[in-house]
């Protein structure tokens, strides 16, 4: 598995590629803290799209979001993000995401295609 930092200023352009690449896709959301420890915020559910902003002068934010229908929609948003890195296998089978905000909490979101029915 390889793994790469993502430039800031590659963020959005690379993000939206992202969301286009994995779209469906079954994602898992877990954030990482020292005050929080591990906590899965999301399961097993549609991977809708993730963009990063940028607000002006403050740190923007990441904003990741899952499920499709009313009831399981997610949307989980990473306030001052400081490093993005991207784990691939090549084939896409089980891509990752790694967010690290400036108060040192990690979310990561890990993706996997959806089973094709036959």
């Amino acid at each position: 598995m390889e793994t790469q930092e993502i430039t800031r200023g590659q963020w959005q352009r690379f993000l939206d590629d992202f969301s286009k690449q994995h779209q469906g896709d079954r994602a898992t959301l877990q954030v990482i803290g020292d005050d929080v420890g591990v906590q899965t915020e999301a399961q097993s559910l549609p991977f809708v799209g993730i963009s990063a902003e940028e607000a002006g002068s403050a740190k923007g934010a990441i904003t990741v979001m899952l499920g499709t229908e009313a009831e399981d929609h997610i949307q989980h948003q990473i306030d001052a993000p400081s490093r993005l890195w991207q784990r691939a296998t090549g084939d896409h089978a089980k891509d990752a995401l790694e967010i690290e905000a400036t108060n040192g909490t990690k979310t990561i979101l890990q993706l996997e295609p959806m089973p094709q029915l036959e």
